[in-house]
């Protein structure tokens, strides 16, 4: 691909991954070698996720079966831990695949969590009431600790799992997935809404509210998956920016938010402002910035647009004829 004038890009290379799908680890359906052999037919890197606890698992009324069936799943997840932790192990291969440790806590006030390390924890550590899971989301440092925390369906309504801005912080979450199996959380008037149980979409806990709330992370799409099929066409996909196909080398590229989400087509896109690459905190106030966009689909594209503050303020349309791979210059001038 023609790539921008930023060298950033011509030293690095995009690879597609899922951070956050299930099996029968905990609660879900396959087999964990199943999942991995399925993710490396069409991805770079994965996690295959076990749910690990529910600490405000009582702030609703829920039917007791229900509660017992995931206790039952966060039980099965500590008792198989040890081979969960060699079956990861095992499918991380060093410039072909890599594989990392993750674990997902549910919270009604907070909405819910993917742990995710590079590094294979002893076991799950999972607050057991509301107000350590509370701190917990304070104090968790992912470049000092080597774990993030994932806010993932972040659109549903606060106080039934959906994100609670006020619980984020950037230390502990560099990145937060806006689209999976449950929809899109871009903003509260996209495409693939959310159908779910849980609720439909609310416009405060969306990606866009976040960065109103200064906020600064980068984006990931994952499928949230429960049949062992990483990388599911059409549910979600995280694209990474990063030297080589190492674990240690997406992990860092992850930790500097060179990331953005996909909803299922690999497509390329390298975009940086004043030569500034994606997920970088751009220095000084200027009224002119210059933004460079390089795009490539495996199909023919519709548009691209460019926000800021949450508006687009630019969109470049393409016919079904013309050339995937699009190179430009724009400059911006306002506040």
């Amino acid at each position: 691909m023609g790539r921008q004038q930023c060298s950033f890009y011509t030293s690095n290379n995009v690879f597609y991954g899922d951070l956050h799908s299930h099996c029968d680890i905990s609660y879900g359906h396959g087999p964990i070698k199943d999942a991995y052999y399925n993710a490396r037919l069409q991805l770079d890197f994965a996690s295959v996720t076990g749910h690990a606890g529910w600490p405000d698992i009582h702030d609703k009324p829920m039917p007791g079966a229900v509660v017992d069936y995931h206790r039952h799943g966060f039980s099965q997840l500590l008792k198989d831990w040890d081979r969960y932790v060699e079956t990861t192990e095992t499918a991380n291969l060093p410039g072909h695949f890599a594989t990392y440790f993750g674990y997902e806590i549910h919270s009604f006030r907070h909405g819910d969590r993917t742990v995710i390390s590079p590094d294979p924890p002893v076991s799950p550590e999972v607050p057991t009431d509301p107000e350590m899971l509370a701190k917990f989301l304070r104090t968790v440092d992912a470049r000092k600790e080597r774990r993030l925390l994932l806010p993932h369906h972040i659109g549903y309504k606060t106080g039934y799992r959906g994100v609670q801005w006020s619980s984020v912080t950037d230390e502990a979450s560099p990145i937060v997935e806006i689209i999976s199996m449950h929809g899109l959380a871009e903003s509260d008037s996209g495409p693939f809404p959310y159908l779910h149980t849980m609720g439909p979409l609310e416009g405060t806990n969306t990606m866009q509210a976040g960065l109103a709330a200064a906020h600064h992370f980068g984006v990931v799409g994952s499928t949230d998956h429960h049949s062992a099929h990483p990388g599911s066409f059409g549910c979600g996909k995280a694209a990474v920016w990063a030297p080589e196909l190492t674990r240690e080398a997406i992990w860092q590229a992850i930790l500097d938010r060179h990331t953005y989400a996909l909803s299922g087509d690999r497509i390329e896109l390298a975009f940086s402002i004043d030569g500034f690459p994606m997920g970088s905190v751009v220095p000084g106030l200027r009224s002119l910035r210059t933004i460079r966009v390089v795009v490539k689909g495996g199909a023919p594209l519709d548009r691209v647009e460019v926000l800021r503050n949450n508006r687009v303020i630019h969109t470049e349309h393409f016919p079904a004829a013309e050339e995937l791979v699009i190179d430009y210059g724009t400059v911006l001038r306002g506040k």
